[in-house]
């Protein structure tokens, strides 16, 4: 859990929606289970495993710590934990609470321009799925690339967004 604690340490205030921290791609050994997005002005701490309330109160602690060091005068810090353990995941569910502070509604963030509303104490499917960015970069670079083409002009660009309905693509 210790590179979960570092990350925290080191964050920036994070203006737009971003993954924080990503343990489950093997790349830290000890926080495999964890993964930290931030969907300002909210934090959502998400456990692929069950995480005792010493985890817990150990990442609260890390977050508030840093919390009073970047945020903006007298924000409160908020923050939403979700359990996504097997045995929830074989039941098509997942355990959400608020932590701290409160979410907002309608809670709309951006990601490079691009606003999306997104409900974090719904269920898994939050409607961004922060791990999938890059590729929106991606198609956006694309599109700017072949806009100019003065053949692509003339139907102009198509993008079937095949996320639509399940989390902004």
């Amino acid at each position: 859990m210790q590179a979960l604690l570092d990350a925290i340490a080191a964050m920036p205030l994070p203006v737009e929606a971003q993954r924080v921290f990503h343990g489950r791609g093997g790349l830290h050994p000890g926080s495999e289970q964890w993964s930290l997005d931030a969907y300002p002005p909210v934090f959502v701490l998400t456990s692929f495993a069950p995480a005792t309330d010493e985890d817990l109160a150990a990442i609260g602690a890390a977050l508030q710590a840093r919390w009073a060091q970047i945020a903006p005068a007298g924000e409160p810090l908020s923050w939403v934990f979700q359990h996504r353990g097997e045995a929830l995941r074989m039941e098509g569910r997942s355990e959400t609470r608020l932590m701290a502070g409160a979410v907002p509604d309608p809670h709309i963030v951006t990601e490079a321009g691009a606003r999306y509303r997104v409900h974090v104490l719904r269920g898994q499917n939050h409607g961004l799925f922060l791990d999938m960015a890059e590729g929106r970069r991606w198609v956006r670079d694309y599109a700017a690339a072949h806009s100019s083409d003065p053949d692509r002009r003339k139907g102009g660009l198509k993008v079937l967004n095949l996320f639509a309905y399940t989390c902004a693509f």
